[in-house]
C-alpha cells in the first residue's frame, strides 16, 4: 500500500469522525433548544413609547391534554415540555394519526409572564385569534393552587362552538406567574394560537379600540358610498360595465371586511363561524377574477381566451368549492385562492403596463394607488412585527384604491355624458335640418303654402280616404284675375308681393286642420276639402272670394285690390271615377267663372253667384 493511499484512508476516517461529532452536537443542541422558552415581562408597557406588549416567542406546548395549574408549574420548573412558536399553526407539527389527518384535538400552551403593578389602571389581555376554542388561566408561580380562570370562549368539549376573535380580557394580577391556555381545534386545519396575544393597559387599549372602530366605520361608510355611486352609474342610461364591476368588487370588500372583523359571529352567534370562514376564503378568489375583469374593461387590450377564461372560470369554481368542501379542506382552498389571485395579477399587470405605455391618465392613477397599497402592505408587515408601532394602513389604502378607481370610472362617465350630449345636439341639428329640408320640399318658398308636389300627394290620399270611408270630397281651384297685367304694370317684384300677401290672407280665414291650401302653379291656387259636399265647397269658396275682394292687399304703395275666380267640384255632384276627372271638372268650372266675368264662384252645374261689381 502506498503512502498516498494510507494518507487518504486516515483522512477519510477523520472526516467520518468529525461528521459523527457534528451530528451529535446538533442533536444535543436540538434537545437543549427544545426546552428553551421565552419569558415575558409586561412591565415594558410602563415605558412611554410602548403601549402593547406582544407575547410573541416560544411557549411551552403539551399536545393532546389540558395541563392543570400544578402540572404547568412543574413542567416549567423541570423544563420538560417541548416548545412551540407563537403565533403559529400546529397543523402538521404535532404527532399525527391515520384516523386524524387534520390534527384535530386539544393542547396546552404555557408562557412565563411577569405582570407589573399599575396604579389607576387595569391590565388587559388582547386575544387576537385562537382556533377554535380556548380557556385562559393565570397561575401564580409560587402558588399554583390559587390559579384563576380568566375567560373561556367556545366549547372545549362537546358540540363544536368556536371562540370570538379580537377579544379583551381583564388581568387584575401582578407578579410572576404562568399564562396557561387550553385550546381545542375541531373544524379547520388552522389550529392553536395563530395570532399572538398582547398585554396592554385598559385606558390605552380602549382608546386604540375606539380609533380602530371609528376608522372601520368610516371605511365601511366610504365603501358603501362608492358602491352606491358606481351601482347607480351602471343602472343609469350609461350602462358602464366598469362601474358595475367596481360596485361588485366594493360589495365583496365590504362583505369580507365584515367577515374578517368578527361581526358575523357577534351579530348572529358563533355557529356562523364556519360560514363566515368559507365566505372570507372564497371571496379571495372571486375578487381576484372581478379585479382582472375591471382591468380588462378599463384598459382594453386583446387577450387570448385561453388566458382569460381559465382565470375567470377557475376563480369562481374555487369560490364555489369553498362553500361546499368539508371544513378541514377550507385551508387548502385558501392556498388555491391565493394562487389564482397571483396568476390573475400577471395578465392584469400586462393591461396596466400597456395602458401606461399609451400615457393613459387612468393607468397612472391606478399605478399610484397600487403603489400606495404595496407601501401600506409593507407598513402593516412592519407594524405586525413591531412592539411600539401599531399603525395599520391596509384598510385605508384599500379605500384609497377604490376611490381612485371610482374617480377613473367617474371621469369615464362624465366623458360619456359629454359625448352623449354632443351626439344629442348633433342629432337635434340633423333633425332640424331634415325638417327644414322636408318643409322646403313640400312648401312653396314664396308664399309658404303647400306646393304642387304636396298637392298631388294629399289629393291622391284624400281620394283614397273618400272611397274607403264613403265620404264626400270637394276641391276648389281659383286664380287671381288679370294677374298678368299686375306684373306688366307694376313689375314682377310687386307681383310676388301680391302672391305673398294673398297667401297670408287666405291662411287667416280659419280653415279646418284637415283642409289643404296649396299653390297650384303661377297665380293659381287649390283647396282640398275632405268630408265636404258641393254646397260646403261653394260656401267656402264664396267666403274666400269675399275676404279677398273686401280689402286691398298690402303689397305696394298705393295698395292693390285683387279679385279671384273660383271653380268647385265635389264627388257628391260629379259622378267621376278618378281623382284626375274630378280635378278636371273643377278646372272647367274655373274657366266658366272667368268666362262669366270673373270674381265669382262656379260649379259644374252652373254659377252659384252672380258677378260682383
Amino acid at each position: 500500500m502506498s503512502i498516498g493511499t494510507q494518507a487518504l484512508q486516515v483522512t477519510g476516517k477523520h472526516i467520518w469522525i468529525w461528521c459523527a461529532a457534528l451530528f451529535c452536537a446538533l442533536l444535543s443542541w436540538a434537545e437543549t433548544t427544545q426546552a428553551e422558552y421565552s419569558s415575558f415581562d409586561a412591565g415594558a408597557i410602563l415605558e412611554e413609547d410602548i403601549y402593547r406588549y406582544p407575547l410573541k416567542g416560544d411557549w411551552m406546548f403539551a399536545w393532546d391534554r389540558f395541563l392543570t395549574p400544578e402540572e404547568a408549574v412543574t413542567a416549567f420548573k423541570e423544563q420538560s415540555l417541548p416548545s412551540k412558536a407563537v403565533p403559529s399553526n400546529w397543523f402538521g407539527t404535532v404527532p399525527s394519526a391515520e384516523d386524524n389527518p387534520h390534527d384535530h384535538g386539544i393542547a396546552s400552551y404555557v408562557a412565563p409572564l411577569t405582570l407589573p403593578e399599575i396604579p389607576n389602571s387595569d391590565l388587559v389581555l388582547h386575544v387576537g385569534e385562537i382556533h377554535d376554542a380556548y380557556r385562559l388561566i393565570w397561575v401564580p408561580l409560587d402558588a399554583p393552587e390559587d390559579a384563576v380562570e380568566i375567560a373561556t370562549r367556545g366549547n372545549l368539549a362537546g358540540p363544536e362552538l368556536v371562540a370570538h376573535r379580537n377579544l379583551r380580557h381583564s388581568l387584575p394580577f401582578s407578579g410572576d406567574g404562568l399564562l396557561l391556555v387550553h385550546v381545542r381545534k375541531s373544524m379547520f386545519d388552522w389550529g392553536g394560537i395563530t395570532l399572538a396575544p398582547y398585554v396592554a393597559t385598559a385606558d390605552k387599549e380602549g382608546f386604540a379600540f375606539y380609533v380602530k372602530s371609528m376608522i372601520g366605520g368610516i371605511t365601511i361608510g366610504a365603501l358603501l358610498l362608492i358602491m352606491l355611486r358606481n351601482g347607480m352609474l351602471y343602472l343609469s342610461g350609461l350602462r358602464d360595465v366598469a362601474a358595475g364591476v367596481l360596485a361588485m368588487i366594493t360589495m365583496m370588500i365590504i362583505v369580507r371586511a365584515v367577515a374578517v372583523e368578527n361581526m358575523v359571529e357577534m351579530l348572529f352567534g358563533t355557529q356562523w363561524h364556519a360560514t363566515r370562514m368559507r365566505i372570507e376564503v372564497g371571496l379571495v378568489a372571486v375578487m381576484s377574477s372581478w379585479t382582472f375583469r375591471m382591468l380588462e374593461v378599463l384598459f382594453p387590450r386583446p387577450m387570448p381566451q385561453i388566458v382569460r377564461l381559465p382565470i375567470h372560470i377557475g376563480a369562481h369554481l374555487i369560490g364555489l368549492a369553498t362553500l361546499l368542501v368539508p371544513l378541514h379542506n377550507v385551508s387548502d382552498m385558501l392556498i388555491l385562492a391565493q394562487i389564482i389571485a397571483l396568476i390573475s395579477f400577471i395578465p392584469g399587470g400586462v393591461h396596466i403596463v400597456s395602458a401606461l405605455r399609451t400615457h393613459s391618465n387612468e393607468a397612472r392613477l391606478l399605478a399610484i394607488s397600487a403603489a400606495l397599497c404595496l407601501a401600506a402592505g409593507l407598513n402593516d408587515i412592519y407594524a405586525s412585527n413591531s412592539d411600539n408601532y401599531n399603525v395599520h394602513l391596509i384598510p385605508v389604502s384599500v379605500v384609497v384604491l377604490v376611490m381612485f378607481l371610482s374617480q377613473v370610472i367617474g371621469n369615464r362617465a362624465a366623458l360619456a355624458i359629454a359625448r352623449s350630449d354632443l351626439l344629442e345636439q348633433e342629432k337635434e341639428q340633423l333633425e332640424r335640418a331634415h325638417d327644414d329640408a322636408v318643409h322646403m320640399a313640400r312648401h312653396d318658398h314664396l308664399t309658404g303654402l303647400l306646393n304642387r308636389q304636396s298637392f298631388d300627394h294629399y289629393w291622391a290620399q284624400s281620394w283614397l280616404d273618400s272611397i274607403e270611408n264613403q265620404t264626400p270630397l270637394t276641391v276648389v281651384l281659383f286664380d287671381i284675375d288679370h294677374f298678368k297685367s299686375i306684373n306688366d304694370n307694376h313689375g314682377h317684384p310687386i307681383g310676388d308681393a301680391v302672391l305673398k300677401s294673398l297667401a297670408e290672407r287666405l291662411t287667416s280665414c280659419n280653415l279646418r286642420k284637415s283642409d289643404r291650401l296649396c299653390r297650384y302653379g303661377g297665380e293659381e291656387f287649390a283647396l282640398i276639402l275632405p268630408n265636404s259636399t258641393q254646397r260646403d265647397g261653394e260656401a267656402m269658396a264664396e267666403r274666400l272670394r269675399k275676404a279677398i275682394a273686401a280689402n286691398p292687399l298690402h303689397a305696394s304703395d298705393p295698395e292693390i285690390t285683387v279679385t279671384c275666380s273660383f271653380g268647385v267640384a265635389s264627388t257628391d255632384l260629379c259622378n267621376e271615377k278618378s281623382a284626375e276627372g274630378l280635378l278636371t271638372r273643377a278646372d272647367e268650372a274655373l274657366y266658366a267663372a272667368k268666362a262669366n266675368g270673373r270674381n265669382c264662384v262656379f260649379s259644374p252645374r252652373g254659377a252659384s253667384q252672380k258677378a260682383a261689381a
